[in-house]
């Protein structure tokens, strides 16, 4: 690997590198991005969020500046495209002075298509999240917005994705050339201990992802109330930050209507120690989400060593964890009951099952994921 010497760089990204009330896989992209450029690069950092005092200093960056969005607007497809040119004159002014410069999520980068191929060139792009996943995700796209991510799609040279099944998308649906994509799976948690688990002590579930319409949160809900009628008590936390008012709002209502006000736990967003010490405690890892780019909250309960219960639609996790990785793939809530009954009432399946999942832990370490990020932004193959 030949390197370059060191490179000024700037990072645009809508998330905090630690700990917020909006906290999800895009944060922990940004932490680990931080940590493996401090002391390659000379970094900078622009985020475009209303100024936050206690991000003013990060370690490892030279500068940290603010960009807040001019236009307001509930709908978020609605407000990135007001805003495009808002954000692009300012990033346009800012391209020219650096070597590098990465943008996390595709809705950063609208506009920018204006700019000189010399200059785009510069830019390697983490899309985060596409059309085809946010309809997957039964969210409504503006037809605009998603031509707005073709333009600039279509002009970046490196595009770096956690998973074959977003590159397949964004080669289907905008045309970008197979060799601009680049796959790095994403790291899981350094903190979590992988363990071989015997039995489901007392059936505590985890569902770790953010409360929004991806991650069909309230269905886990419904989940819990199928496998209490099945005579299975158990007990489920959601670990996740609330990004849907609406979804929450409802989730409280069914928890009331159902009956599980004592059968649930909301546990917000909690640091990666948190989490692996939660992790710790909990005997079924699941996901009702019916697609994920990657599914980071997935692995995790993986590398822990939970038997693990999520839908088959989720092409990705295929990419790194069969039905043979401590995996159960299910078509429907239903099958996603009985298979978690199987694993509470069945400990010789159980443990199996836990025996899978913490073979998958090597390729998700932090250490692996820092090196290929570093070649692929930083460094030329020889």
């Amino acid at each position: 690997m030949k390197t370059f010497g060191v490179k000024n760089m700037l990072l645009i990204t809508g998330k905090f590198p630690d700990v917020t009330s909006d906290t999800d896989g895009g944060s922990i992209m940004v932490s680990h991005l931080v940590e493996a450029l401090r002391n390659k690069c000379t970094l900078d950092v622009l985020f475009t969020r209303t100024y936050n005092n206690n991000f003013i200093n990060i370690e490892g960056v030279r500068k940290v500046t603010f960009h807040t969005n001019k236009v307001r607007n509930n709908n978020k497809f609605l407000r990135r495209l007001a805003n495009i040119e808002w954000n692009s004159i300012e990033f346009s002014q800012l391209i020219p002075q650096y070597d590098i410069i990465i943008i996390i999520h595709c809705s950063k980068a609208l506009g920018l298509e204006k700019l000189s191929q010399e200059l785009l060139d510069k830019v390697v792009l983490f899309p985060m999240y596409l059309t085809s996943s946010y309809i997957r995700s039964n969210e409504i796209v503006p037809i605009g917005y998603t031509e707005a991510e073709r333009k600039i799609l279509l002009k970046i040279k490196k595009i770096i994705t956690p998973s074959q099944s977003e590159k397949n998308d964004i080669i289907k649906d905008y045309e970008v050339a197979e060799n601009r994509i680049i796959v790095i799976p994403i790291a899981v948690n350094s903190y979590i201990e992988s363990k071989v688990r015997d039995e489901s002590k007392a059936n505590r579930l985890i569902y770790i992802g953010a409360i929004k319409k991806q991650k069909r949160n309230d269905d886990a809900i419904v989940l819990l109330s199928k496998l209490k009628e099945m005579g299975a008590e158990s007990h489920l936390y959601l670990v996740g930050s609330q990004q849907d008012d609406e979804l929450y709002a409802h989730c409280i209502d069914l928890i009331s209507k159902l009956g599980l006000e004592n059968d649930i736990s909301f546990c917000g967003v909690l640091s990666q120690k948190e989490i692996a010490e939660l992790l710790n405690d909990i005997d079924i890892n699941i996901s009702v989400s019916r697609w994920e780019t990657f599914g980071r909250g997935i692995f995790e309960g993986l590398c822990a060593g939970l038997p693990t219960v999520v839908y088959n639609s989720i092409d990705c996790l295929f990419e790194y964890a069969n039905a043979n990785s401590g995996v159960s793939y299910v078509e429907n809530i239903n099958d996603m009951a009985s298979k978690i009954y199987d694993l509470c009432s069945n400990p010789s399946f159980y443990k199996s099952q836990s025996q899978k999942a913490i073979e998958n832990s090597p390729q998700f370490s932090i250490e692996k994921q820092k090196e290929r990020l570093l070649q692929e932004i930083l460094c030329s193959q020889k």
